[in-house]
């Protein structure tokens, strides 16, 4: 059995890639921010999903909110997808939840006054779609969220990290993903205990495999193999032989265990579909 992708549904991959796909305009966002949206403190512990044991608080650049209603968290994750197309530079972005409703962010810093975030937030501010200023009221936000990946957990992807901390970029080729996708059908719990069987399965059959949980998503992602930069090369984009030849044992990305089909073309899909292939991606830095 295989899950068709269709631009604009179907289940998202982003958790530690960006599959470029076309996207509809349009969707009636509010790309600004206001004091009165989060503020420079919001903290989610009001109702948060995120206010669990074990949760940390980061600075993030805020791009984006949307008020507590149906439906918040699947118009920021829209919002995030396009733009994955419109402004491709903006490449730490990611959807945060909460009682308050859910907002798109970029990156994750440990301080309002960390150089990194204060740079983040002058880029993203001169970001223009169309010729027009998208982002000029983003400010630096306080969130609490939840710890990312159990690091301590030997198959978590977060390991490798802690085995190498001083090698960037590292890779990893992401082969799986497990995610509820709205459907109601899988709780969290169960996603990663999906997720951390097929990684015992690959284990099993000796492949290098990681997991990886990204609660903020509710996605966790099945990858196999760790790889510096000579994996891929700058110029080219040639994969290297160990690369490929691991590629070449896994000739389809799975969604729930089930293969995943993409549009030839997305523009014209009369041309009908493909099966989507793992890709390499980089394994995240916390």
């Amino acid at each position: 059995m295989c899950i068709v992708f269709t631009p604009g549904c179907g289940p998202e991959s982003d958790s530690l890639s960006t599959r470029s796909r076309d996207l509809g305009a349009g969707s009636g966002i509010r790309a600004t921010v206001t004091a009165d949206d989060w503020g420079t403190d919001w903290d989610p512990g009001r109702g948060s999903s995120d206010s669990t044991a074990g949760a940390s608080t980061i600075w993030a650049v805020v791009l984006a909110t949307f008020p507590s209603e149906s439906g918040s968290r699947a118009a920021a994750d829209n919002m995030m997808r396009q733009l994955q197309t419109l402004a491709p530079q903006l490449d730490e972005l990611w959807v945060h939840s909460a009682g308050s409703g859910a907002m798109v962010v970029s990156g994750r810093y440990d301080s309002a006054e960390n150089p990194d975030a204060q740079a983040a937030l002058h880029r993203i501010k001169a970001v223009e779609i169309q010729g027009q200023p998208a982002f000029a009221r983003a400010m630096l936000t306080r969130v609490r969220v939840r710890p990312v990946g159990l690091a301590t957990h030997p198959l978590s992807l977060m390991s490798v990290r802690l085995r190498y901390p001083n090698l960037d970029p590292l890779y990893t080729l992401e082969v799986g993903i497990w995610g509820d996708f709205e459907s109601g059908l899988l709780t969290l719990k169960q996603i990663h205990e999906k997720a951390e069987t097929q990684t015992r399965e690959l284990r099993n059959r000796g492949f290098e495999a990681y997991f990886y949980h990204d609660n903020d998503k509710r996605l966790s992602v099945v990858s196999v193999g760790v790889f510096d930069h000579t994996a891929i090369d700058a110029r080219s984009g040639m994969y290297g032989p160990a690369l490929q030849s691991l590629m070449d044992q896994f000739p389809a990305h799975l969604v729930n265990g089930e293969t995943l089909l993409e549009p030839i073309d997305g523009r014209d899909v009369s041309r009908g579909t493909r099966v989507q292939r793992p890709m390499p991606v980089l394994i995240p830095k916390r």
